[in-house]
Parts: C-alpha cells; structure tokens; sequence
C-alpha cells in the first residue's frame, strides 16, 4: 500500500471516531440528562491529574485515593455548585494533622496566622480592644485604657452590630467562637491612621449608636508591675510576647532601685508564648540551666538562660511564682526553672496546665502557618512536664476572700468603698515573703 494511500485512510479513521464520538456523546445526554453529564468527564480527570505531578514520585499512589474522592466530590455532590475549594483543601490539612493526635501541631488559616503574629509582635493596627463571642454576637472585651475605641467612648460589653456596614449577625451565622472572632477582628483591624465605622448596642442603655473611629498602632502590654505597701515588688506577665522582655527590664529599673523586701512574679493565666523571651526573663533572675529539650529520638539538649544589663538583676531576692491551671508552656517553664535551680524560691497557687511541648512556625506559600511540634520541654532537674503540670510547693486553691485582701490587679476593680480585691493566692504569696508565714491547711511540696 502506497504512502498516500495510508495518510488518507488514518484521516478516514480519525474522522469517524470524531463522528462516532460526538454521536454517542449526543445520544448519552439525550437519554440520561443530567445522571450524567457530559461537562462531569472533565473534572472526572481532574484536578487530580495535575496536581499529582507536585506530589513526590513515592507517594503518588498513596495521594491517588485523595484526588479520587476529591473528583467524585465535584462531580457528583448534589451541592457542587457551591462548594467552597478552599475550605475544603484548609479541611483535609486539619484532617492530616489530626490523626498525629498532637493538639499542638496544628494548622492556621491565613487571616487567622496573620492576626497571631500581630498579637505575638505585642502590638496591632485596631481600635484597642479583645472580642467576646457569644451566641453567634459580637461584644467588646476588656478594651485597652488608653486605645482608640475608650477614646471613643466605647465600653466593655458593648455589642458590636455591623463593621463598615456589615451586618455581623449574618457574617458569623455558623461559625464556631473563634473562627468567628476571626472573621469580626479581620474586619476591625486594619492599618494605623485609617478609619472603621461600627454600629454599637450600649451595654448599659440599649442604645444604638454608629461612630467612625480611627485606627491607631496599639500597643498591647505583656508587664504589669508595681510596688506594694508592703515592700514587695510585683511583676505580672501575661504572656511571653517579642515585647516582653523589654517590658520585664523596665519594671526592675523602676522597681530595684526601691530596694524591694521581695518579688512576686505573677504568671497565673499566663498561656506561655516565645521561648527565647521566656529564657531573657529567665536570665535577670539567676544564672544557668533554663530547661532540657528532649527530641523524639530522647536526647537532651541543654538550653540556658539569656542574660542582660547586670544592673538590673534580681538574683539574691526572695521571690514567689504564683501559678494556676491557666500557666502554661513558656510560663510553665520558667516556674520549673527558678524552683529547680533557687532555694528561695517558692511556687504557689494550683497545679499548671502541663503543656510541655515546643513548636516551630513555619509560615505556608498561602499566607498561613503550620505549628510542628519538634520536641518536648523539661525542667532543669529533667522532669517532664507535658500532660503532668508543676504541682506548686503551697497549693492554694482560689477563692475571693474578704478576709484575704489583696492589692487589685490586672483588670480588677475595689468594690465600691474599698481599696483591695479579695485574692487568697496573691495575699498569702505577700504573707510569705513579709513575715515567713505559710498559707494555712497547707504544706511544701517535696522541691
């Protein structure tokens, strides 16, 4: 057979393939319909078949089943017109992530990790204030004294309706508490200088009332500090924060030269933070081992505490850590260090949350971030920590006592006509330091 010959009949053949194809695709759809849909063949093939080729050679097969499902998703859920992509593909990360049943090692969306590292930076483009979310509504949250929404005469649970004219009711329809303290806070925020109109329900009155505020830098502090009557030096941390360290040498510039009888580092409620802030806070207290790293393989790596200016160390001054179930990680070990590693330090409170485990941040190509659990923290006498807490030397349970006054912090307020708040943890822990006193119905833990 010619050459010619050959070309014409492989045209030939190609062309009634076309034909045949075009005539059984024809005739499918007029008989089946919608059962099946000519336009389900394409995503029936993909998006799997591309993005696999990203997928390394040794687990193609493996992420074959993935993409299966994900196909038959999109061409065959009866709401596939509305799916939401992305929230799918946030969905299988969690999923993933899920089964190393490690809580810590978790996933963050992008709005979620940018709001994160602002808050970690210890400052924020805002109007100066947390959120509370309660039944699907939107209130203010202990606001800052000196942020933009006090300033505006905003105050504490008063509920915020709509953001720039969004209804927030209808936004966070849905949404669990803190996706939807996401959602109202990405809106709130935004950069130093620009502006926000809120639609607000006061607390106090009822009344509806809608004012534009300018956003400010707003700075949100991690110190709290001050000196008592009594000649005590008191240091409260919040959380370990990029700005606290800074924050922790300026209260011992103000407090030291007082010549304070001694300390009380308050880290009740504190959720932990950075370590390495937690190592400089650390290091103007003693000098030496702040904790042991232990990898999954069980070897120890010693890690020490971070010094700064001599002039503001605090080594030879009596101290007690208050801590409860709310101290935890970076605060946990920071009160396992200086009970290990100073004889004059006592821990006093509840028993902390026993969170032991350290995280690196990596921060993802779609703006969010993955937190992998590498290692596990113990104390400088190797004690493990996570899932097991610090049980301090006194456990004083807390309790609002009259009878145990104590100076007002964090965002406590006297009573009308008084002075003090009552707080028995933080009035023994003044007690012990004064005159030697310990808490009563209690005894030292074996240090």
């Amino acid at each position: 057979m010619s050459i010619p010959t050959r070309a014409i009949l492989r045209g030939s053949l190609s062309a009634l393939l076309l034909v045949i194809g075009f005539v059984a695709g024809w005739v499918g759809n007029a008989l089946y319909g919608d059962r099946f849909p000519i336009a389900s063949l394409v995503p029936a093939l993909g998006p799997g078949l591309v993005a696999n080729q990203g997928t390394p050679p040794e687990l193609r097969q493996r992420f074959s089943v993935f993409w299966e499902v994900w196909n038959l998703v999109e061409s065959q859920h009866y709401q596939r017109r509305t799916l939401d992509r992305q929230r799918m593909i946030w969905g299988a990360i969690r999923g993933m992530l899920a089964t190393l049943n490690d809580q810590y090692t978790v996933y963050q969306e992008p709005e979620l990790a940018a709001q994160t590292n602002e808050h970690m930076q210890g400052r924020q483009g805002g109007i100066g204030t947390y959120l509370r979310i309660t039944d699907g509504r939107a209130y203010l949250w202990k606001p800052f004294k000196n942020g933009p929404a006090v300033a505006a005469g905003l105050a504490q649970d008063d509920e915020i309706l709509a953001v720039d004219g969004q209804e927030i009711g209808p936004l966070i329809a849905g949404l669990d508490t803190n996706e939807a303290a996401v959602k109202v806070a990405a809106m709130i925020r935004g950069q130093p200088g620009t502006e926000v109109t809120l639609r607000i329900r006061r607390a106090a009155t009822g009344e509806v009332i809608e004012l534009t505020i300018t956003r400010a830098d707003v700075v949100v502090p991690s110190v709290e500090s001050r000196m008592f009557p009594q000649g005590i030096a008191y240091i409260r941390i919040s959380e370990f924060k990029v700005n606290t360290t800074r924050e922790f040498d300026d209260a011992l510039r103000e407090l030291l030269p007082q010549n304070p009888k001694g300390m009380i580092l308050d880290l009740r409620n504190n959720p932990g933070g950075f370590l390495q802030n937690a190592q400089e806070v650390l290091g103007r207290l003693y000098e030496g081992t702040a904790l042991f790293e232990e990898n999954g393989e069980g070897t120890l790596t010693e890690l020490r505490t971070i010094s700064g200016d001599r002039s503001l160390r605090a080594f030879d001054l009596p101290l007690v850590v208050l801590v409860n179930g709310g101290s935890a990680s970076a605060s946990e070990i920071v009160a396992g260090a200086l009970r290990d590693s100073r004889d004059d330090v006592f821990l006093l409170g509840e028993k902390t949350f026993g969170k032991g485990s350290v995280q690196n941040i990596y921060t993802l190509s779609d703006g969010g971030s993955a937190r992998i659990t590498f290692a596990h923290w113990l104390t400088p006498s190797k004690e493990q920590i996570h899932q097991v807490g610090i049980v301090p030397q006194y456990v004083v349970p807390y309790a609002e006592d009259k009878d145990t006054p104590a100076p007002c912090v964090a965002d406590r307020q006297p009573a009308p006509g008084s002075t003090t708040c009552p707080d028995n943890q933080l009035y023994y822990a003044i007690q012990l330091l004064v005159t030697g006193t310990p808490p009563p119905a209690t005894s030292a833990a074996a240090r």
